[in-house]
C-alpha cells in the first residue's frame, strides 16, 4: 500500500508535468477558451456605416499624384530596442531587442514578416478596400534624419505622419520613443468631417500575431491576452475573419508568447472597445476600437513591445505583469520567483540560485520527508505479515481491511504517513516549475562551463542523464513493497523522466537533479540512524 501511495506520488508529478510539456505549453492560438470574466461578454462585430465613394477613394488614392512623396524608413536606437518605422502606413516594420538574440546570434525582431499593409500600428475600417489605401497610401514625415539614437543626453524622441487625400480625408501618426525603455506613445488622429457622411471608426491593430525567438518553440504558444474589469480575458477567436469584442475598463490588449509581449494601453478610454481579431489567411491581431465623433477621433495609448520582465512591467501600474500566469500554484510562483531574484542580487548566477532555492526549500520539507522515509521503512519491515493477512482474506473484503488496520496500529504505523507528506511538496514543486519554464530572466543566463543559457536544454544532455541516474538510486534506496510488477514500474519512471528532461530547460533540470542528490542525502542519513538504534 505504502509503495502504490509513492507511485501516486510520482505519477500525480508526472501527470502535472506532461500536461504543462504538452498542453499548456503549446496551446494553440485558435483553440484558447475565453475565461469567465464577470460582466463581461463577447459580443458580435458592430455594424459600422459604410464609408461614401470608397471606389472613388480608392481610384484616387492609385494615382497619389504618382507617388510625389518617397518611401523612407526609419530607425530609433533606444538602448534596449532598434524600431523600424515606414511612412508607407505611419507602421511599425521591426521591433529588434537588443539583449535577446535569435539561433543566428543577432537580436531577436518581435514582428512577423506582412505585407506592408498588414504591420502593426495599422488601421482597419469597416470597409476593407478603404483600409487598404489607408494602410498602403505613403505618409509624409516631418523627421529629417533617418535614424536616430536615444542616450543620456537626448532621452527622447517624436517621429511625425501626416497624410491627407484629396477626398478629404486627413490622418496623422505620432511616435515617441524613451531611452532604456520598450515603451512607445503612440497618437493618432483622423478627421473625415469633410467626407459626405463621416462615419470613421476604426480599429488600430497589433498584428500579425507576435514573432517566435526562435530558440525555444517547443515551448511556445502565442495567445491574445487582455485586463479588462480587473480580470485576465484570453479570448477564442478561431477560424478566418471572426473577431471578439469587450467592453469596460480596458486596461490594456496585448499578444503574448513565452517569453515576449505587445500590449496597447489605452489613455484615452471614451468611445472604446477591445478587440481581438483573425485576417482572412487566419493571422492573429488584437487592438483598439475608436468610433469618432462628427467624423473626427483621437485617441492616445501607450506601446509596450518587449520581454514580460515583472519589475519593469510593474512600473505602468495597470496591472500589466499579471500577463506572466505560473499556473495553478501562482500563489506559490510568485514570492518563490522574488526569493530567486533575491538570491541573484548576491550570487550573480541563476543557476547558483536556483541551487539555494532548492537546498532551502529541501530544510523546510526536511521534518515531513524524514517522516515519511521512516513510515516507508516501518511499512517495509511488516510486509512479510501483511502479506499473510492478505492470502488469508482475500475474499473477504471487510475482514482484510480489519486486520490490516489492526497490524498498522499494533506497530503504530500510518498508512498515509509516508504519501501526504510528499503530496504536500507537490504544489511547491509545480510553482517552482512554473517559475524556472516561464521566466524571462533566466533566458540566455548562464550557468557553468558548457550551460551559456538556463532556458535552453543542456546541449550534452549531461544534467538529464545525471537526473536520471539520481533517480535510479534513489528508486534502490527507496523500500521495496514487495509487488514485482509495482518495483518494475518503478524502475521505469527514472527512464521515462530522463527522456523527457532531455528537451526541458536546464535551469529546471538542475532543479530536480541538485532536489535528487539532497533526497539521496537525506535517505541515506535516516537509513544510518535507524541502524544505530536497531
Amino acid at each position: 500500500m505504502e509503495k502504490r501511495a509513492f507511485l501516486a506520488v510520482f505519477l500525480s508529478a508526472l501527470v502535472f508535468i506532461l500536461y504543462q510539456y504538452f498542453y499548456l505549453s503549446k496551446i494553440d492560438t485558435t483553440q484558447i477558451k475565453p475565461e469567465q470574466v464577470t460582466g463581461l461578454e463577447q459580443s458580435a462585430p458592430p455594424k459600422t456605416p459604410a464609408l461614401p465613394q470608397t471606389e472613388i477613394l480608392v481610384k484616387e488614392e492609385s494615382k497619389v499624384e504618382e507617388r510625389l512623396i518617397k518611401e523612407r524608413e526609419i530607425k530609433i536606437n533606444t538602448g534596449v530596442t532598434e524600431v523600424v518605422l515606414t511612412n508607407k502606413g505611419g507602421k511599425v516594420k521591426a521591433v529588434y531587442l537588443q539583449k535577446y538574440k535569435a539561433k543566428d546570434g543577432k537580436p531577436i525582431n518581435l514582428i512577423k514578416e506582412a505585407e506592408d499593409r498588414l504591420l502593426p500600428v495599422r488601421l482597419d475600417f469597416s470597409d476593407k478596400k478603404f483600409s487598404d489605401v489607408i494602410n498602403s497610401a505613403v505618409f509624409d514625415v516631418a523627421e529629417t534624419e533617418d535614424v536616430i539614437n536615444l542616450s543620456q543626453d537626448k532621452r527622447n524622441s517624436t517621429i511625425k505622419f501626416f497624410y491627407k487625400n484629396s477626398s478629404g480625408l486627413e490622418v496623422s501618426k505620432e511616435y515617441t520613443f524613451y531611452y532604456d525603455d520598450y515603451k512607445i506613445d503612440v497618437g493618432i488622429k483622423t478627421d473625415g468631417s469633410a467626407l459626405p457622411a463621416g462615419g470613421l471608426s476604426y480599429q488600430i491593430l497589433w498584428g500579425p500575431g507576435l514573432k517566435s525567438d526562435g530558440n525555444s518553440d517547443k515551448y511556445n504558444y502565442e495567445r491574445p491576452t487582455s485586463f479588462i474589469d480587473g480580470e485576465l480575458v484570453s479570448d477564442k477567436v478561431s477560424g478566418k475573419g471572426e473577431q471578439a469584442y469587450h467592453e469596460g475598463d480596458i486596461r490594456w490588449v496585448a499578444i503574448q508568447n513565452k517569453y515576449f509581449m505587445a500590449a496597447l494601453i489605452p489613455v484615452i478610454k471614451e468611445n472604446l472597445k477591445a478587440v481581438v481579431k483573425t485576417s482572412d489567411i487566419g493571422d492573429l491581431s488584437t487592438g483598439l476600437e475608436y468610433t469618432s465623433v462628427g467624423g473626427r477621433a483621437e485617441n492616445r495609448f501607450i506601446l509596450y513591445v518587449g520581454p514580460k520582465e515583472s519589475d519593469r512591467l510593474k512600473t505602468y501600474n495597470v496591472s500589466l505583469e499579471k500577463i506572466i500566469d505560473f499556473g495553478w500554484f501562482g500563489f506559490l510562483a510568485r514570492p518563490l520567483f522574488r526569493v530567486l531574484k533575491l538570491f541573484y542580487k548576491f550570487t550573480h548566477n541563476y543557476g547558483i540560485s536556483i541551487i539555494i532555492i532548492t537546498v532551502i526549500i529541501k530544510l523546510i520539507f526536511f521534518p515531513m520527508s524524514q517522516k515519511s522515509f521512516k513510515s516507508m521503512q516501518k511499512m517495509q519491515k511488516i510486509q512479510p505479515e501483511l502479506k499473510i493477512i492478505q492470502e488469508r482474506y482475500k475474499n473477504d473484503k471487510q475482514k482484510l481491511s480489519q486486520e490490516m488496520m489492526r497490524l498498522y496500529r499494533e506497530n503504530k504505523i500510518n498508512p498515509l504517513g509516508g504519501f501526504l507528506p510528499v503530496l504536500i511538496q507537490i504544489p511547491v514543486f509545480v510553482a517552482l516549475y512554473n517559475v524556472l519554464m516561464y521566466s524571462i530572466e533566466l533566458k540566455q543566463s548562464p550557468f557553468i562551463w558548457w550551460i551559456k543559457d538556463l532556458s535552453e536544454k543542456d546541449p550534452y544532455y549531461i544534467t538529464p542523464i545525471l537526473m536520471g541516474a539520481t533517480m535510479l538510486i534513489q528508486q534502490k534506496m527507496t523500500p521495496s513493497g514487495g509487488d514485482p510488477m509495482q518495483a518494475k514500474v518503478m524502475l521505469i519512471m527514472p527512464v521515462i523522466f530522463t527522456f523527457m528532461f532531455l528537451n526541458f530547460p536546464s535551469g529546471l533540470v538542475i532543479y530536480w537533479l541538485v532536489n535528487n542528490v539532497l533526497s539521496i542525502g537525506q535517505q541515506y542519513l535516516i537509513y544510518k540512524d535507524m541502524k544505530k538504534k536497531g
